[in-house]
């Protein structure tokens, strides 16, 4: 009885200083669905739903995409999850952005842009991403 109590101790203890060190990390992560995706020759239009239940968006230039230190980085599949986004902040200031897209783009996930309309100017000079929750 008491070695079992012993070695509960000793892995309590254990799991106290591993949550302690995870703890300390420079890094914040926020999760969020996202509502539709619309490619752009120049990136990413994202919408997604904020806590009000409304709709706001960003977009992802193709700059931040690929290389050691980009600063997106798009996973494509077909988890039931998909489609979502995680922000990363680092010592509070933006880092990277992860996209979980679905593989098949005639998934309802995916939209169209109207080719009439410009918005490649949007596109230009993102250096951030501020999310409106």
């Amino acid at each position: 009885m008491k070695k079992s109590i012993l070695v509960f101790l000793i892995l309590l203890f254990a799991a106290g200083a591993l949550f302690a060190e995870a703890t300390d990390s420079p890094y914040y992560v926020r999760t969020v669905s996202i509502a539709k995706v619309y490619p752009h020759e120049n990136g990413y239009k994202i919408v997604y739903r904020n806590s009000k239940l409304q709709y706001s968006s960003f977009y992802v230039p193709v700059e931040w995409l690929g290389g050691a230190a980009s600063k997106a980085e798009v996973i494509y599949g077909d988890a039931q999850s998909y489609p979502y986004f995680s922000v990363f902040w680092k010592d509070g200031e933006f880092h990277h952005i992860r996209l979980y897209l679905k593989k098949n783009r005639l998934d309802l996930s995916w939209g169209d842009l109207d080719p009439t309309i410009d918005i490649s100017d949007k596109f230009k000079g993102v250096e951030t991403i501020e999310l409106k929750l």
